[in-house]
């Protein structure tokens, strides 16, 4: 049991990584599809990401070395079905007649590993049922897959990584975690009253397609700033051979990368790829479309601390400017960059607390984002 308590804690220090992983681009897909997504979805997509994380690690950890697998000359596979039945009667402690006995059995392999079986795959029931909407049939027939992917994936020896398996392929497990995903599809009306609705999420969604939260605004911004750093990489491979020593000047590249990016599509679109993929465009103050000179102002106000850098750089690594003037330079310059810097995070945090905050620079060029749906 203490093995697959640690296995749990070891998913639990991992989830939040893998779930950055996995989690984002399904809330990115609802929120492309839908225009919104609500917090009950979020929050039992994070829970599901957690459970499978746990249940996956329950069933390949501990890993052992490869030296020792290579020795084990155990057995593969057991296709015999109910055989955890006749184990528990062989070699289980228990005798209904003997109070002593019971504690004991209940601690003994032969309870604990069906047990683990069964539990596992109740809560993919529960899943299946409340916010999948399956039939039993469908979920009866989904855990069995899921149950054969983890029984397959001990067989295969983690995919090749060891020379042979190291856990057994047993039928009773495919029975007993199928048994399990019955448990909890069969159970899963006792929560029916504490979630809400398919008309309540609906409903959810539908108001808050119209609003341009804080995720909406942070989604966009990192899906931007994903491509901008692809774009600079792509910029530095290009000038290579032209030996323009664009990678002495690493703020000029993502610079360049921006324009192409963002100022580009923001101009001639009123949209960048970030915006696009959550269903935003940019608008004035009145919602009425912007005008060139406002997306200027925009990013000048926004993301023009990001250009200082690139003349800093650029006035720093001249030859004709001495070194007290450069000095001079670069203390102004990183004067600046601080007080604009701080006065965007200032202002990041009062977007947390306050839905549908304009930012200050857009307050200052007269723009903002407004739902496409």
């Amino acid at each position: 049991m203490g093995i697959y308590i640690s296995d749990v804690q070891m998913a639990g220090l991992f989830f939040p990584f893998v779930a950055l992983l996995i989690t984002f681009p399904i809330l990115l897909w609802n929120y492309n599809r839908n225009g919104a997504i609500s917090k009950w979805s979020m929050a039992v997509t994070y829970s599901l990401v957690f459970y499978l994380i746990c249940a996956y690690f329950l069933i390949i950890l501990p890993l052992p070395s490869r030296t020792v697998v290579s020795h084990l000359t155990t057995i593969k596979y057991n296709l015999h079905p109910f055989v955890f039945i006749l184990e528990f009667i062989k070699y289980n402690p228990l005798k209904i007649t003997n109070v002593h006995t019971w504690v004991p059995a209940l601690k003994n392999p032969t309870t604990i590993q069906p047990l683990f079986n069964i539990f596992l795959t109740i809560p993919f029931g529960v899943y299946l049922r409340i916010y999948f909407k399956r039939s039993l049939k469908q979920t009866i027939l989904f855990t069995f897959l899921l149950s054969l992917f983890f029984e397959l994936t001990q067989l295969s020896g983690l995919y090749g990584f060891y020379s042979r398996p190291y856990r057994l392929f047993d039928v009773d497990d495919l029975m007993l975690n199928t048994f399990g995903g019955w448990l909890g599809f069969m159970s899963g009306k006792m929560f029916s009253g504490l979630i809400p609705t398919d008309l309540q999420v609906r409903k959810t969604i539908l108001m808050r397609r119209q609003k341009v939260t804080i995720f909406r605004h942070i989604t966009a911004a990192l899906l931007d700033l994903a491509l901008v750093i692809l774009a600079g990489i792509v910029i530095l491979e290009l000038q290579r051979p032209l030996n323009f020593r664009l990678g002495n000047y690493g703020s000029m590249v993502w610079s360049l990368g921006f324009l192409v990016v963002v100022l580009v599509p923001e101009l001639f679109f009123h949209k960048t790829p970030g915006m696009r993929a959550v269903n935003v465009e940019l608008v004035d103050s009145q919602g009425n479309q912007t005008n060139k000179l406002q997306i200027v102002k925009r990013n000048a106000f926004g993301v023009g601390w990001f250009f200082l850098l690139t003349i800093l750089e650029l006035s720093i690594d001249n030859d004709w400017v001495n070194g007290g003037i450069k000095n001079i330079i670069a203390a102004v310059m990183l004067i600046l960059l601080l007080v604009v810097f701080l006065s965007f995070i200032i202002d990041a945090m009062l977007d947390l607390f306050r839905p549908e905050h304009d930012m200050l620079f857009e307050k200052l060029s007269g723009t903002r984002l407004k739902s496409s749906l």
